[in-house]
């Protein structure tokens, strides 16, 4: 690895270390100051991820056209000065649709940032070291969430939620001035003879991920993972200290220490990918991260807190090895130049289920009750493994493989 990735990872790592903050701040903001419930802590968090349908395809065109870099440091800006605002609506005494607006604003710059930064990455490094990336990108997000969503707790009972939103902003300036440090490429920006109608362009996306029968079938399973854990998301937060009784600072331990299981879990899970292969070795982590993932909904204070842990740490095991090798395999199969629209592609098909599981989520927690909620996302999770068992994506070759047929691809275009 060299030093331009570890800026982009250090980047990675402190813009997550704020948004795991936020996914404690952010309920709690909606409960103390706007006296909220369920159902509109479930439209705050969707609000934020709305995005991905609205602006997720052409945003990817725009991506490949774009400065990465600069359109990197821009975003992690906005949503600094855009989180800062959070606290200054409560004290206005504006009504919660303000945040919403707001949250939906960070959504959008999330969309980009996410984007850019996985087109800009098989530029910072060689096409071997592509997997090993990215499972240090995925490590670092969780072992983020593990630092942010306990550091989140703690502060929220000393500061407040809006402290922590603070914090969250600070985080992400200190991100864009690590981006900041990456000295631009000119590469970052594709050749203005090169742009073509950006309908075009987004169809091209389209296309190969829809014609690619293992690229098609890891972005519909990452999307069914999506759904069932955003409406997971929705309710957890409040599940934990509402009806299991658990102060903040408990909640946030909690949800940090199934964080670091979870990065154990993705490590252990890298080892049978490597002894079964990617498919069936990702298969095989997954049915037992979503069977054990059954725990979840059992857990209750006191001794039940167990069940939470062993449940919440299987369920992050699972998503994080399979994340780390559908993103690998789409960055190691896709052209170059359609990597910013592909990717786009993949996150409007996995990311645009956010929204609509956060607000069913919510929705479901108030009619239902949080508990309720958690056994429908815990039998949902189960569906992961068996929709990936049927596809051609059980069958997936090696990445291994698949990186050094690209590099003798590269090596012939050259000669």
């Amino acid at each position: 690895m060299n030093h331009r990735f570890t800026k982009l990872w250090a980047s990675h790592a402190v813009s997550n270390l704020g948004s795991a903050a936020a996914m404690v701040a952010l309920p709690l903001f909606v409960l103390q100051y706007f006296d909220g419930d369920t159902l509109e802590v479930g439209l705050l968090i969707a609000a934020q991820q709305a995005a991905w349908i609205l602006i997720g395809l052409p945003a990817g065109a725009w991506v490949d056209r774009l400065k990465q870099r600069q359109l990197m440091l821009f975003c992690d800006w906005a949503r600094a000065v855009l989180l800062a605002a959070l606290p200054a609506i409560a004290l206005l005494e504006l009504s919660i649709a303000y945040a919403i607006g707001v949250a939906f604003l960070i959504g959008v710059c999330t969309v980009f940032f996410t984007i850019a930064y996985q087109a800009m990455l098989p530029h910072e490094v060689r096409q071997q070291d592509l997997p090993a990336a990215n499972r240090r990108l995925t490590y670092t997000q969780t072992g983020a969430q593990v630092v942010g969503q306990g550091c989140a707790g703690l502060l929220a009972q000393f500061m407040g939620p809006g402290g922590v939103l603070l914090f969250n902003a600070a985080c992400f300036l200190a991100s864009g001035v690590l981006i900041l440090l990456i000295s631009p490429r000119p590469v970052d920006a594709a050749p203005a003879g090169s742009r073509r109608a950006i309908l075009k362009e987004i169809g091209e996306g389209l296309r190969y991920v829809w014609r690619d029968a293992r690229v098609r079938a890891l972005s519909l399973v990452s999307a069914n993972v999506n759904f069932f854990g955003a409406m997971q998301q929705a309710v957890l937060v409040v599940f934990l200290i509402q009806e299991a009784d658990l102060t903040e600072g408990v909640a946030g331990a909690l949800l940090g220490a199934a964080g670091i299981g979870g990065m154990c879990g993705a490590a252990l899970g890298h080892r049978v990918n490597t002894r079964l292969g990617a498919g069936e070795g990702t298969i095989a982590v997954m049915v037992v991260g979503s069977v054990l993932g059954l725990l979840v909904p059992l857990t209750s204070n006191g001794v039940g807190v167990v069940l939470f842990l062993v449940g919440y740490v299987a369920l992050w095991s699972m998503v994080i090895t399979f994340t780390a090798v559908s993103i690998s395999y789409r960055q190691a199969v896709c052209p170059e130049r359609l990597l910013g629209r592909v990717t786009a592609t993949a996150r409007f098909l996995t990311w645009g289920v956010l929204p609509l599981g956060s607000a069913i989520g919510g929705a479901l927690g108030s009619l239902l009750g949080e508990r309720a909620v958690l056994w429908i996302t815990a039998v949902g999770f189960i569906g992961c493994p068996v929709w990936l068992f049927v596809s051609k994506a059980r069958r997936l070759p090696e990445l291994d493989a698949v990186l050094h047929q690209r590099q003798r691809q590269d090596a012939e275009h050259a000669d």
